[in-house]
C-alpha cells in the first residue's frame, strides 16, 4: 500500500473532483475512527480544522492533504501520529495504530498565501 507521509498508510481512496486541501486551508470532513482490530474509536461524525494549527491528531491531517472535495481516504496512522506511548484510556490503548475513514466535503482557501500559478 502506498504511504501518504511517514506513519500514514493509505488503504484505499475515492478521488474527489472539488477543490484541493492543502496546509492552511480550512476544510470540513466527516471522519470514523477505529482500532486497527476494528474497535470503533470515533464514530462517524462532521468535523472542520484548519491544517496544520493541530485541530486534529498529526496523522489525520497529513491524511486531508491532497484530498479533493467528493473523496474518500481510509488510511492507517502509526502512534506516533496519533496518541503514542499514551494512548487515551481506556478507549485507546498506548501505541495503538489507528484506521480512518475520511470523506472530504468542502475546502476554504487560505487567501492569505499565494496562490500557485500567480
Amino acid at each position: 500500500m502506498p504511504f501518504i507521509d511517514a506513519g500514514v498508510k493509505l488503504l484505499e481512496e475515492s478521488v474527489g473532483e472539488g477543490e484541493l486541501a492543502e496546509r492552511g486551508d480550512t476544510v470540513a470532513f466527516e471522519c470514523a475512527g477505529y482500532l486497527r482490530r476494528g474497535d470503533c474509536i470515533q464514530a462517524r461524525s462532521a468535523e472542520e480544522v484548519r491544517v496544520g494549527r493541530r485541530d486534529a491528531i498529526p496523522g489525520l491531517e497529513k491524511s486531508l492533504i491532497g484530498m479533493r472535495v467528493g473523496g474518500y481516504r481510509k488510511v492507517s496512522i502509526s502512534p506516533h501520529l496519533a496518541y503514542g506511548e499514551s494512548g487515551v484510556p481506556p478507549l485507546i490503548p498506548p501505541n495503538a495504530v489507528l484506521v480512518y475513514e475520511i470523506w472530504l466535503h468542502a475546502v476554504t482557501k487560505d487567501e492569505s498565501r499565494p496562490r500557485r500559478g500567480t
